[in-house]
């Protein structure tokens, strides 16, 4: 039998399921979905398959579809399990994710001009268009739908796909674009609204996906155009890969010997995504496992990188969050609390506030969770707050670094790599060395560094942009846990790193005081056993002391 594809980069449902592609099989959620409201928000991060849950929708519920559908749907849990509404709407769908950002207002009616228009056509509508204005035409098209008794479901992919884009590079045109009371994003969502209203409403059922609430918000004032059921228990798994679905995979294109390790690299570097608090397992980000079985099925070897460029958003440009005139801010304190896995919580999950309210920190910290920076654990009475993985660690360890550049801290970040690859293969502790004058020379930096949390923070977000190594804080090796520990990527990588942190203001600095606390890292040190780590447990781990005082390294040596 010939192996089915891997469906890497496709949203294309009917493709996928025609043309001999590897399908994890989503239709189960199809009657949770019915058990819903009927005008739906689907919120998840980018690259968790929110796209092909969508086509899979809308090749179920198309009436166009009515024919095809045993083709369609062939070896799904749907195709024996369907429901009454299989194939009885008329289906409009718009990709907002298509508008350019750099001409909005033309390519966003542009776009919604060329998705009436294919409804029209593909339905055989017989109608007069008045005007050139899409709201007007869409207007025509669902009282023409409402006379004719035609169930309209509509579907809108990446909502808020350009606005976002939009509210980072204008503010203010984004303000006009979703709040002004003539707003043309605003009113096409008014009418979507009318549309649902009132008897034998032509528009009987939407969904919608995105990525943030944001835009949710500010143009639906809330969510009364409809539900939001991203937190939803039932739903939690509609998109993304469970454990049992990555197992089932693995097993279908002959890997099973090398399970143990796929699993193991899978969990440190696309999982721990938890979308409702009571949820007792994590989720895979989908695009992530099939760029990674991809390159071991067609390549048989792991990719050169491990993470997938398009997971690589720009975040960045979010920068303007973290700091205010020129200072860092108390997000920016966030962020290094998270990179170096100190513990954040919050009472919960915000999935309703305004783009223009992100200077309250339960908003920044909502806005982090839906992004896909943080994932969440249930604790007593609140919500933990953690970096799900190596991917999103470096992505967020990218933006701590953006964030110093925009203070105008220069970090040759290139010369910085070379000295960890320097390390890397001959224990050179030159690494350190390097990183402290740059330090000392750039005054800008230093009046941050006021305390070993942040100093921390700091190393921990430099050496996580590194290509060869996962980097952990507070990894428990046998009796203990060490401070940052750098595991090799790769088995081509000679030596890993325990680093053991140590410091002293610089008003209590004493040559006692640092030789006191050079015995206590030397002793933890002895401690710790790097065969505990899951990865490489033969491969020798150098053991680091780091002693500063204020900003300034006063110790650095090999264990």
């Amino acid at each position: 039998m010939k192996l089915k594809k891997i469906p890497y980069g496709l949203s294309d449902f009917k493709r996928i399921k025609t043309e001999n592609f590897y399908y994890i099989d989503k239709t189960k959620y199809i009657e949770e979905i019915e058990n819903e409201s009927s005008f739906l928000f689907f919120l998840r991060p980018r690259r968790f398959g929110k796209s092909l849950v969508l086509a899979m929708l809308e090749a179920y519920y198309n009436i166009s579809y009515k024919d095809e559908f045993e083709e369609i749907f062939k070896d799904t849990y749907i195709l024996d399990n369907p429901t009454e509404e299989k194939n009885r709407y008329y289906c409009m769908k718009f990709d907002f994710s298509a508008v350019d950002i750099t001409d909005y207002k033309n390519s966003f009616r542009v776009n919604l001009l060329e998705v009436i228009n294919n409804f029209v056509s593909a339905y055989d509508i017989e109608i007069i268009f008045n005007d050139e204005n899409p709201l007007n035409r869409l207007n025509q098209v669902l009282n023409q739908c409402k006379k004719l008794s035609y169930p309209v479901y509509i579907f809108i992919d990446e909502y808020d796909n350009f606005v976002n884009k939009l509210f980072v590079s204008s503010r203010n045109e984004y303000k006009g674009l979703v709040t002004d009371t003539d707003a043309f994003y605003k009113e096409f969502f008014t009418m979507l609204k009318v549309g649902t209203s009132g008897n034998d409403s032509p528009i009987r059922k939407m969904f919608i996906t995105g990525v943030s609430p944001l835009a949710l918000f500010d143009v639906t004032s809330g969510n009364n155009i409809g539900s939001n059921v991203s937190s939803s228990y039932r739903l939690n798994s509609m998109v993304g890969v469970t454990k049992e679905e990555l197992i089932t995979m693995i097993d279908y294109y002959g890997l099973t010997s090398q399970k143990e390790h796929i699993i193991n690299r899978c969990d440190e570097w696309y999982d721990s995504y938890r979308f409702n608090e009571d949820i007792p397992y994590t989720i895979y980000n989908s695009d992530m496992v099939l760029y990674y079985l991809k390159s071991l099925i067609y390549d048989k070897k792991e990719p050169k990188e491990l993470i997938d460029v398009n997971v690589r958003t720009d975040y960045s440009k979010l920068k303007y969050l973290v700091y205010t005139n020129k200072k860092l801010n108390g997000n920016f304190d966030l962020l290094n609390q998270l990179i170096q896995g100190e513990k954040v919580t919050l009472l919960n999950i915000k999935d309703n506030f305004s783009a223009f309210e992100m200077t309250k920190e339960s908003n920044f910290k909502s806005l982090l969770y839906a992004l896909g920076f943080v994932t969440i654990q249930k604790e007593l009475m609140a919500l933990r707050l953690y970096i799900p993985n190596q991917t999103i660690k470096k992505i967020v360890a990218d933006f701590i670094s953006s964030a110093f550049e925009d203070i105008e801290f220069n970090f040759k970040l290139d010369t910085f790599n070379d000295h960890l690859r320097e390390f890397a293969v001959n224990k050179n502790l030159e690494l350190f060395s390097y990183l402290n004058e740059q330090v000392k020379a750039q005054s800008v930096i230093r009046d941050y560094i006021q305390g070993e949390s942040f100093l921390k923070g700091f190393l921990v977000a430099y050496l996580s942009l590194n290509p060869i190594y996962e980097v952990y804080t507070e990894k428990e090796l046998n009796k203990g846990f060490a401070d940052i520990t750098l595991n090799p990527i790769s088995d081509e990588v000679p030596y890993g790193a325990i680093i053991e942190l140590k410091y002293i203001s610089r008003s209590n600095y004493t040559e006692s005081k640092r030789d006191e606390l050079i015995i206590q890292a030397k002793k933890q040190l002895q401690q710790y056993d790097p065969k505990t780590i899951i990865h490489f447990r033969d491969k020798p781990f150098a053991k680091i002391v780091l002693v500063y005082s204020g900003w300034e390294m006063v110790h650095c040596e090999e264990v």
